[in-house]
Formats: structure tokens, C-alpha cells, sequence
């Protein structure tokens, strides 16, 4: 009988991705199973390059989310674990809560089904009429509003660089892989751009818009379209307007939560989003 021959690992794990989501990975990965070897491959000279680096920087509640299901409970929990990882490793954040306010006469049985989703939630929820709403935004008018208490802002860009330090992961920025060889009893190895090929026992798919791409490069049918899309923000010319986050009663018509008015960790506040079909994965303007 002819022998295999001993495959050599790279790692025990294989990343690619290193946005927000790779690095949370690698990150918990190492925490879990001290000992395992973990890479991670970013084609970008950078972490959180793409939609990690491209947001708005909030740190959601769930208040929007059906209760019992795996985004509420997820997202109560992580920002509660998000404040705590930023506060720990100095990384600047505020917890400032925000404002869902109504305007119209219709929508608030919509913002009350809000509270009650909130508080199923277990989410800190305070009903406001409209002379309250002063209270929290002086300059904000309404029927009536809700505080989302638990909601805030961080630079999930460093949140994204602590991750990658606090991991002990191997991580390779400029690696863009083009092609993936997954064989189950063998694990996968993966050819990079510059040549290199890297071997893993096994690989997690972390690519973000890519991920439909890389999966197909393993052989599998995501049956899947990314078609990308991205919102545009105006920059208010007079922040002190506005302390914290001021969000519409969402709109069941629009997959989206409205434009709002959110205070950066930097000071500045921005008004948006729209969304537009971006015309390509990486398609941050119109040039």
C-alpha cells in the first residue's frame, strides 16, 4: 500500500479576511483553543479597509430586532461586550444612547411596537412625549420619541487593530488569494497573488463582498448575488446641533432604517445614509 506522505501546515486555521469579522474570528478562535496556530489573508496592505473602516460607527442595541432570535440576543450582547473591549484596551468610544423619533401621527403604533420589542429585549427603553424630547436633543422637535439607552459610537477601526494584536494570530496583509485547493481529508491550501501557497487544516471564509468569490474558489455554489450598494452622508456644518444619535421611526416600506443623524467618536456629525447601487465591490464614489 502506498503511503501519503505528511502534509506540512502552515496553521491550523486559515482566515481570509481581515476586517472586522476575520479578526473577531482569529480572535476568538485563540481564546477558545489556546494553542492553535491561526493566519489570517488580507489582500489589503491594512486591516478594516472595506465595510469595517466604512461605516458609521455605532454600536446598535437590537432594539429592532424580533425578540428570541439569534440577532437580538447577539446584538444585546455584543455592544454590551463591545463597550467592554473598547474600555479595557483605551479604545475611544461613548455610550450615548439616541433618539427614535416620530413625527407623524402614523408611526407612532410603529415606535410603541419599538418600546415593547425593546423591552423584551432587555434593552433600557424610555417613552418621551414631545415636550421631552428637549431633554436629550434641544434642537430636535416631534410627536413623541423613545431612548434607546444602551446604543454608542467606537473607532472600529482600532477596535479592528486590537483584534488583530490581542489574537497571536499570523496575519498577512497584501495577500490576496486566487485560488483554493479543499480536499477533506487533507485540508485546503491556498495559491496567493504573489505566488506563495499556504496550508491550512482548515479555512474560514471572512471576505466580506468577496465571500461569494472565495467560496466558489472551493468549489462551493453559494447561490448567491452580492450586488453592492453604498450610502452617502452629508456633514453637518454646525455639530453642537446635535448631541448623540437621532434616528427616524423606520419605514416597513424600506429595508433600511432612514436617514439619521450620527455623532461621530470624533466630534463631527453626519446625515444620511441614501443608498445607491455602487456599480463595483469597491465602489466608495463616483470617479
Amino acid at each position: 500500500m502506498a503511503r501519503v506522505p505528511e502534509i506540512a501546515y502552515d496553521c491550523d486555521v486559515l482566515v481570509i479576511g481581515g476586517g472586522i469579522v476575520g479578526l473577531s474570528t482569529a480572535y476568538a478562535i485563540t481564546r477558545a483553543a489556546p494553542g492553535t496556530r491561526v493566519t489570517v489573508l488580507e489582500k489589503e496592505p491594512g486591516p478594516a479597509r472595506h465595510q469595517t473602516g466604512r461605516n458609521s460607527g455605532v454600536i446598535h442595541s437590537g432594539i429592532y430586532y424580533r425578540p428570541g432570535s439569534l440577532k437580538a440576543r447577539y446584538a444585546v450582547r455584543g455592544a454590551a461586550e463591545m463597550v467592554k473591549f473598547c474600555a479595557e484596551y483605551g479604545i475611544p468610544h461613548a455610550v450615548t444612547g439616541k433618539l427614535i423619533v416620530a413625527t407623524d401621527r402614523s408611526e407612532l403604533p410603529r415606535l410603541h411596537a419599538l418600546v415593547q420589542r425593546g423591552r423584551e429585549n432587555g434593552i433600557p427603553v424610555r417613552e418621551l412625549g414631545g415636550s421631552q424630547i428637549a431633554e436629550y436633543e434641544p434642537e430636535v422637535r416631534g410627536l413623541a420619541a423613545i431612548h434607546v439607552g444602551t446604543t454608542g459610537i467606537c473607532d472600529f477601526v482600532a477596535v479592528a487593530r486590537q483584534l488583530a494584536h490581542g489574537s497571536g494570530a499570523e496575519i498577512r496583509y497584501g495577500t490576496r488569494v486566487v485560488r483554493v485547493d479543499r480536499r477533506p481529508e487533507r485540508g485546503v491550501a491556498v495559491l496567493t497573488a504573489a505566488g506563495d501557497v499556504v496550508r491550512g487544516r482548515m479555512l474560514v471564509n471572512c471576505a466580506g463582498l468577496y465571500s461569494d468569490e472565495i467560496a466558489r474558489l472551493t468549489g462551493d455554489d453559494p447561490d448567491v448575488r452580492i450586488v453592492p450598494f453604498r450610502g452617502e452622508y452629508y456633514e453637518l456644518a454646525r455639530p453642537e446641533l446635535v448631541r448623540g444619535l437621532v434616528y427616524p421611526v423606520p419605514d416597513p416600506a424600506f429595508p433600511f432604517l432612514g436617514v439619521h443623524l450620527t455623532r461621530g467618536i470624533d466630534g463631527g456629525v453626519h446625515v444620511g445614509p441614501n443608498a445607491v447601487p455602487a456599480l463595483a465591490r469597491e465602489g466608495y464614489g463616483w470617479g
